[in-house]
């Protein structure tokens, strides 16, 4: 069961107009979470503030508090409760429209997957994974917005290469991957991009418990040349947790295998999702 517009529907009635806003003019944001221990959303409040902050950016009024779509979600996970773990997709758009305005009645839905669909082989993290890069930087960084031409054009061709994901950079700095955050080991420290970028929550995680476990961790712009020099580097996100990278555009990094820093938040990272300290 899933939830669109305040109500539970099955998968076969999760339908919207062709004139939302969101399908018509990609006008819409949305954000994704994962629960741990059953039905317990990793973080659920600093998703919403993300949605809505993304709202804000793009525009998109909402008409409901935060409270309203917790609850929401909150309905639509009870609904699927059978003790396995969940991936909760949370969209809005700007709904029905026959301009490029907005009609006042955006588009809600909550959707629930087993979590299972979203996981990666326990060989991602043993080996590590590939990734290419792409000199590209996505409209209004900050918001997680439906706009994904790129990235739906880069998965193709990182598919094409035998690479999970891609890397945006420019000539100023490196930003983000596609789905996920980044870090990199330069010069002994673990450094993620800090501007014009998404704030993972996965990132803010890590930039929290990493160094009270004695990782240097720092939120510091890098190029493109530092990333490329770095002898690690790994993706953060909710459905990838710490997911090592092994390969850069064909190069190996570091030596080619996860190294320890990865190891280590890797590790700090799992510890801290099945413990009771969020």
């Amino acid at each position: 069961m899933h939830l669109l517009n305040g109500k539970l529907v099955k998968e076969e009635d999760l339908v919207v107009s062709i004139r939302d806003l969101g399908f018509m003019r990609g006008f819409a944001v949305f954000d994704f979470l994962i629960t741990y221990r059953g039905q317990r959303p990793f973080y659920l409040d600093r998703h919403l503030d993300r949605l809505f902050r993304s709202a804000e950016l793009i525009g998109l009024a909402v008409p409901w508090d935060k409270a309203q779509v917790r609850a929401w979600v909150m309905e639509a996970l009870a609904a699927n409760a059978d003790g396995e773990e969940k991936a909760i997709k949370i969209v809005v758009s700007g709904g029905p429209s026959h301009t490029l305005l907005p009609s006042g009645t955006p588009t809600i839905a909550v959707i629930i997957d087993p979590r299972s669909a979203h996981q990666f082989p326990d060989s991602f993290y043993t080996e590590g994974v590939a990734v290419i890069t792409d000199k590209f930087r996505r409209y209004i960084p900050e918001a997680k917005s439906n706009n994904y031409i790129e990235g739906v054009k880069q998965a193709q061709t990182a598919a094409r290469s035998g690479a999970i994901e891609t890397i945006y950079y420019d000539d100023a700095q490196v930003y983000e991957g596609s789905t996920s955050n980044v870090f990199a080991l330069v010069d002994g420290v673990l450094v993620t991009p800090n501007a014009n970028i998404l704030g993972g929550v996965t990132r803010g995680v890590l930039l929290e418990i990493l160094p009270p476990a004695g990782v240097p961790v720092e939120a510091r712009d890098i190029t493109i040349a530092d990333l490329r020099a770095a002898r690690e580097i790994f993706l953060a996100a909710s459905n990838k947790e710490v997911m090592p990278v092994t390969h850069m555009d064909g190069v190996p990094v570091g030596d080619g295998v996860p190294g320890p820093a990865t190891k280590e938040a890797m590790r700090i990272f799992r510890e801290f999702t099945r413990s009771e300290n969020w």
